[in-house]
Formats: structure tokens, C-alpha cells, sequence
């Protein structure tokens, strides 16, 4: 990479995490009955919500066409879900900061249903290197045995398997993250929850699956083929705009 392209990537950084910065700061808490609540209770889930969650009150949408003319479309509700990583900027021996590297935002109406866009669910521009990063909804368990986590494929989907199992789970923004997921430091045992009803996240979890057994964790493999109707959509990731 040469240095203006290094200089231009840094640039992009720091956009990007100026508006995820200025976007979580717009955000609120969720509370029951707001458009994020609504539509999480339409998955069949229920609160309290996690502080990973956060309901944007009016965010703009904003579409591109095959000509590459952008315009706005309008302004809805959004949850917005942070995507984080671990960073040690004081070395690996100091704790780990938590660094919101993207947020994923769905856009809803009032009534907590997908809004009228060309994609509901769309990522922010980055703030540095996304592998890895995942929605942390709950804090990994302590257990007699040792500490256990579980990861998923989407914030709907990690909610309804930690419901299911009992489990913290957390949520990674596509099947291919899967095969990149960064467990935090002290983990021994990892469950990996995977749905039967998408091909794609087959081959990232064996992946992921071996390299954690390769480091030591017990893993554990659990699929599921949920109704149709509760089938997740896609996420489209999508320009920082």
C-alpha cells in the first residue's frame, strides 16, 4: 500500500468514526414500546434489551441507484447495534477497550416494522479492521467449569438462540464473520450456533470451530432450522452516508 493510499485509509477512519461516534450519541436506550422494541418483540423476543441496542429516533436513509446519483429518501427510526472489538492501546498485558468499529442500523417505521427502503439493514463505513468484531448482547458467563459464550449470525438470531439456550451470545454481522470471530481473552468454552436454513454459514463455522479448538476451547456446534416466518433477512452493508 502506498503512503497516500495509507494517508486517504486513514482519512476514511476517522469519518467513519467520527459518525459512528456522533450517530451513538443521537441514540437512546430502548425502552418497551419504541420502534426497536416493537421489533424485536416481533421476533418473538423480549427485553430488558442490552446496552449494545440503542434506538435512533429519526435517522436518515440514504440510496444510491445504478447511476450513482444519491439521494435521501427520508427519515425513520433505527435500532442501531454496535459492532466492537478488542484494541490493547496500552499493550497485551494492560486490559482490553472495547472500540465500536461500525454499527449496523435497522431501519424501521413507528410500528416497529422494516421501513419502505431498498434495504432495512444496512453497516456504517468502518473505523479500521472489522474482523473479529461482533454485537456484544451479554456478557460471557463464569461458570464451575469455566467461561462460556455463544456466537451467531445477526443480533435477531443471537437473541433468539440466548433465550433458547440459556446462553450469552453474541452477534456477528454475516456468515462469512463467522470464521473470523475474535472470542475475548479467558474463554474456554465456545458454542457455535449456526442456521440450517443458510448454506453459507456451514463452511465459517467449521472454521471457526477449528481454530478455536486448535487454541484450546471446548466448542460446540448447534444448528437450527427456524419457521419461516422468523427467518432473518440479509445485512446489506453499505457506504458510511
Amino acid at each position: 500500500m502506498t503512503a497516500l493510499a495509507r494517508t486517504n485509509l486513514r482519512h476514511a477512519y476517522e469519518l467513519n468514526r467520527q459518525r459512528i461516534a456522533q450517530l451513538w450519541s443521537e441514540a437512546q436506550p430502548m425502552v418497551e414500546g419504541d420502534p426497536a422494541s416493537q421489533y424485536l418483540a416481533r421476533q418473538g423476543l423480549r427485553g430488558p434489551w442490552p446496552e449494545a441496542l440503542r434506538l435512533h429516533p429519526a435517522l436518515e436513509y440514504w440510496h444510491t441507484d445504478n447511476q450513482g446519483h444519491a439521494s435521501c429518501i427520508g427519515s425513520f427510526p433505527a435500532l442501531l447495534a454496535a459492532l466492537e472489538i478488542d484494541v490493547h492501546t496500552y499493550g497485551m498485558h494492560q486490559p482490553a477497550e472495547h472500540h465500536k468499529v461500525a454499527l449496523q442500523r435497522f431501519y424501521l417505521t413507528a410500528q416497529g416494522t422494516p421501513a419502505p427502503v431498498p434495504a432495512f439493514i444496512k453497516s456504517t463505513g468502518t473505523d479500521g479492521q472489522i474482523k473479529g468484531a461482533a454485537v456484544r448482547l451479554s456478557a460471557p458467563h463464569a461458570r464451575a467449569d469455566g467461561v462460556v459464550l455463544g456466537v451467531a449470525v445477526g443480533v435477531v438470531a443471537a437473541l433468539r438462540f440466548a433465550a433458547a439456550a440459556r446462553l450469552p451470545v453474541w452477534a456477528v454481522a454475516d456468515p462469512a464473520a463467522l470464521a473470523h470471530f475474535r472470542w475475548p481473552r479467558g474463554l474456554t468454552h465456545l458454542h457455535v450456533f449456526t442456521d440450517t436454513s443458510d448454506a453459507a454459514q456451514a463452511v465459517p463455522a467449521c472454521e471457526l470451530v477449528r481454530k478455536a479448538t486448535r487454541c484450546g476451547l471446548s466448542c460446540h456446534v448447534q444448528t437450527i432450522t427456524p419457521p419461516r416466518a422468523l427467518q432473518s433477512p440479509h445485512t446489506t452493508t453499505a457506504p458510511n452516508v
